[in-house]
């Protein structure tokens, strides 16, 4: 049955627009090939492609701003996916600018009124009726609290939710439509990628998630000096507003200001470094992108990071493969790098072991006797990432976030001190860590959780033998091989027994007619029974002619 795009009343108007800014764009083959299948109807595609010599990455970074909202989201995780795309088109989405129009200060009252039952003039002593800051979900407004307390109030743009989920619908549908018809032209699943964007928008238009990503920051940082989160007003937070402490400090992007307050922007860079650090290998939740206007500069010796809509979570099985990679790579061990791909499951049908191997050699040896002053991590970091996406390896996502945090975070320091380098620091920072995982304390919580999982697993260990038992009672217990090789295994020990079944039966007639011939009695008995013996000859003879017969025919079918 043929599969068509799905042309619902709502979503017309917006299925023709994002074809045209694609066709546009000169992203309309895609559009142009399904017309050719009968997927999509003629009047879709009606508008030229426009005349230019910009790049790919320029048109699709054009497109997506022109296409909106969401399409603007799904480029700024797209430019977080390095095995996905490649460096060029990274280099433009990056660039992708999440501001819109303002909405009018009567839409703010409505939210806060629906969403939390507030007013504005009975429930702040302040309210800035201009946003700070639009975005495409989203704009600020600084606020006073009637306890005094100056606090920043996210809001949601009225209606994005619907927007969000019609754009996601159509998406999915093209999507689908293009893995289907087209398998195998793109090293990854389009529907797969869309899904995961589908996830990451939805968690990003619950604010709650933000919040609470805030405090857990906030938690890890409660005796650190040197780094500050601000504060989450839960009273005045819900999916749709969200209220944080407001932060007074200097962007680090403001080279200039910070210059002038007299301020050591080398050691503010290296304050930045180590807090990322920590966040990495201590803590295991970081934030997912660290560029200069999501972090504060309060003073010399303190900073603030803010906006923790991405973050990164690293789990047990995560860090224990990210430690495993960097101790293979150290020793320059190719075989362990791949086998740990392996078992991750990393790579997929069209990835070439011998290349892939080929191109890790090539990259550890080029970065291998590089000084750590000399060392670009971002660029380290790239040309792996190049690896897995022109071989087909999919990563795992939270990896994925933290290369692109890391590079992000290198840029980030290095404007602050442009010899600055995460190899070197990370190797300053390996005494902390490895202090942090020696500490008493730490081992005797993990001893405990072991503990508790190794009582469980016994505990649990009687019931599952005994359902064992009971299904081998039963003739219950089943081995399915479905390997290739072993079917091919199979077929050949079945054609052998065929094989040999045959040569036994023709060399049986041959010589139980041989022993009749060579047997007979008196002449009219010799007479029948040489005949016996000779239709005995025919039919070995018959048999081993049908032999070769389907011996060739099965030869001739498998060429």
């Amino acid at each position: 049955m043929k599969r068509k795009i799905s042309l619902g009343y709502g979503h017309l108007k917006r299925y023709k627009q994002i074809v045209d800014i694609l066709i546009k764009y000169g992203f309309g083959y895609f559009v142009e090939r399904l017309y050719h299948k009968g997927n999509v109807p003629r009047w879709i595609a009606v508008r030229r492609i426009m005349n230019t010599s910009l790049t790919a990455g320029e048109r699709l970074r054009m497109a997506l701003e022109e296409l909106g909202p969401t399409f603007i989201k799904l480029g700024q995780i797209l430019s977080t996916r390095p095995d996905i795309v490649s460096e060029e088109v990274i280099f433009e989405l990056s660039k992708l600018q999440d501001r819109a129009s303002q909405f009018p200060l009567s839409l703010v009252e409505d939210a806060l009124r629906e969403s939390l039952g507030l007013h504005i003039d009975e429930d702040f002593k302040y309210f800035s009726s201009k946003p700070t800051a639009a975005a495409s979900i989203g704009q600020v407004h600084c606020a006073k609290l009637h306890s005094g307390e100056d606090v920043v109030l996210k809001i949601q743009r009225p209606n994005i939710k619907g927007v969000v989920s019609r754009d996601i619908e159509i998406l999915s549908q093209m999507a689908s439509l293009f893995d289907d018809f087209y398998p195998g032209e793109m090293p990854f699943k389009v529907a797969e990628v869309v899904d995961e964007f589908s996830n990451s928008i939805h968690r990003e238009l619950d604010y709650t998630i933000e919040a609470r990503n805030t405090e857990k920051f906030r938690d890890n940082f409660k005796e650190h000096p040197g780094v500050m989160i601000p504060k989450v007003y839960w009273e005045f937070t819900s999916k749709t507003i969200l209220t944080l402490e407001r932060i007074e400090g200097v962007k680090v992007a403001d080279i200039e200001t910070l210059k002038m307050k007299g301020w050591d922007i080398k050691v503010i860079g290296d304050l930045i470094a180590t807090s990322f650090m920590k966040q990495v290998f201590i803590h295991g939740l970081f934030h997912g992108d660290p560029h200069p206007g999501n972090i504060f500069v309060i003073n010399e010796k303190k900073i603030s990071f803010i906006d923790f809509g991405i973050v990164g979570y690293l789990d047990k099985e995560t860090m224990s493969f990210i430690a495993d990679l960097f101790i293979a790579g150290a020793k320059r061990d190719i075989d362990k790098i791949v086998n740990l791909l392996i078992e991750i499951d990393a790579l997929s049908e069209d990835t070439s072991i011998r290349r892939l191997k080929e191109d890790i050699s090539f990259v550890l040896n080029f970065y291998y006797n590089t000084p750590l002053k000399r060392l670009n991590m971002s660029e380290a970091v790239s040309a792996l990432m190049k690896i897995a996406y022109h071989n087909h390896v999919k990563l795992p996502l939270q990896f994925t976030i933290l290369a692109k945090a890391v590079i992000t975070l290198e840029g980030c320091v290095k404007m602050l001190n442009p010899d600055f380098s995460v190899s070197d620091m990370a190797g300053q920072f390996i005494g902390e860590i490895t202090a942090y995982r020696l500490n008493p304390r730490r081992i005797l919580h993990e001893g405990m959780d072991y503990a508790d999982n190794l009582f469980t697993s016994f505990r649990g260990f009687p019931r599952h033998l005994k359902n064992l038992l009971h299904k081998i009672e039963k003739n219950e217990i089943r081995v399915i091989l479905e390997q290739m090789e072993v079917q091919k295994l199979a077929q050949t020990v079945r054609e052998i027994g065929n094989r040999l079944s045959a040569s036994l039966l023709i060399a049986a007639l041959m010589l139980s007619s041989s022993q009749l011939i060579a047997n007979s009695g008196d002449f009219q008995d010799m007479i029948q029974i040489k005949q016996l013996g000779l239709v005995g000859y025919l039919a070995a003879l018959f048999l081993f002619a049908l032999f070769f017969v389907d011996k060739y025919r099965r030869k001739i079918k498998k060429n």
